[in-house]
């Protein structure tokens, strides 16, 4: 380890005083500290100071440490996973379901960071492609690529095939085309099923579609999902990745989604595993079974 990036949701106090800890940690262990600009202005770190490099790209660092929520952390993988940064990710938010450990667990888990002692886990994630008459626009996506419709309006007709074949023709609010990652996210929400994250699939959950019979699809990670917007209908439909990045949808718009050639990978030191995060963070029923009646 020579390089360490700090990535921070300026928003939060309690993430800004973390960051001037973690950069204190690591500079009296001899490795340098990188920051995007925007977060060295907010946190008063002037470029060219001892061990510190400021800069757009993280070009050089061999992990970063994200300071913030579930949302700080989805930004942070879209924005380093071309890099192929590992990322130990602190929960400074309200659910922190991604994140590794606690603000309460920092100092020995930088200490882990620094001696390389933590595995790394690498997680899958989806590219999305819009092709319409005058224009491409591509989107990475942790969680998921969602195609809804906008603030009040009708429900939107969707057609939906897989490598070619259909898998639905439906009137709903939308579609979720999700990670593993992201199965415990807007997908759970929308009745998807729970997906371990290292497994590799494409979830297809519709949102409130107009039939009893459709029902999520797991599709193969190699395949790809092509979503097109019926023009039967006056409602403005839009798509979002992670819920931070998006596009407004035509007619006349060709949806891609497929697996992304680059990937998220995630610091993992060994103290909590997938099941044990559902009971602590979502009190997933089954792992707390009901008392029965006395």
């Amino acid at each position: 380890m020579k390089r360490i990036g700090i990535m921070v949701h300026l928003g939060k106090s309690r993430a800004l005083e973390l960051a001037a800890k973690i950069r204190g940690i690591l500079t009296a262990s001899g490795l340098e500290v990188w920051v995007p600009e925007e977060a060295a202005d907010v946190l008063g770190w002037a470029a060219g100071s001892q061990q510190l490099i400021v800069g757009g790209e993280p070009e050089g660092i061999d992990a970063a440490v994200v300071l913030g929520g579930d949302g700080t952390l989805l930004h942070a993988a879209g924005f380093l996973a071309p890099f192929g940064i590992p990322m130990l990710s602190v929960n400074v938010g309200y659910l922190g379901f991604l994140s590794e450990v606690e603000a309460s667990e920092l100092e020995p888990a930088i200490e882990a960071l620094v001696s390389k002692q933590f595995d790394i886990e690498e997680r899958m994630l989806l590219e999305a492609v819009v092709e319409g008459e005058d224009k491409q626009q591509r989107f990475l996506a942790v969680n998921d690529v969602v195609i809804t419709r906008a603030a009040f309006a009708r429900m939107i007709h969707l057609q939906i095939d897989v490598d070619g074949f259909s898998i639905g023709d439906f009137v709903a609010d939308g579609l979720i085309v999700s990670t593993p990652t992201g199965s415990t996210a807007y997908s759970l929400s929308a009745g998807g099923p729970i997906v371990h994250p290292r497994l590799e699939t494409i979830l297809v959950t519709p949102i409130c579609p107009h039939s009893l019979a459709t029902r999520s699809i797991l599709a193969l990670p190699d395949e790809v999902v092509r979503v097109r917007v019926v023009a039967d209908r006056s409602s403005q439909v839009v798509l979002t990745a992670d819920g931070q990045a998006g596009a407004a949808i035509t007619p006349q718009d060709a949806i891609m989604v497929r697996k992304a050639e680059v990937c998220a990978k995630l610091i993992k030191l060994g103290r909590r595993n997938f099941y044990q995060v559902l009971a602590q963070r979502l009190n997933y029923p089954a792992l707390h079974p009901p008392r029965p009646f006395s």
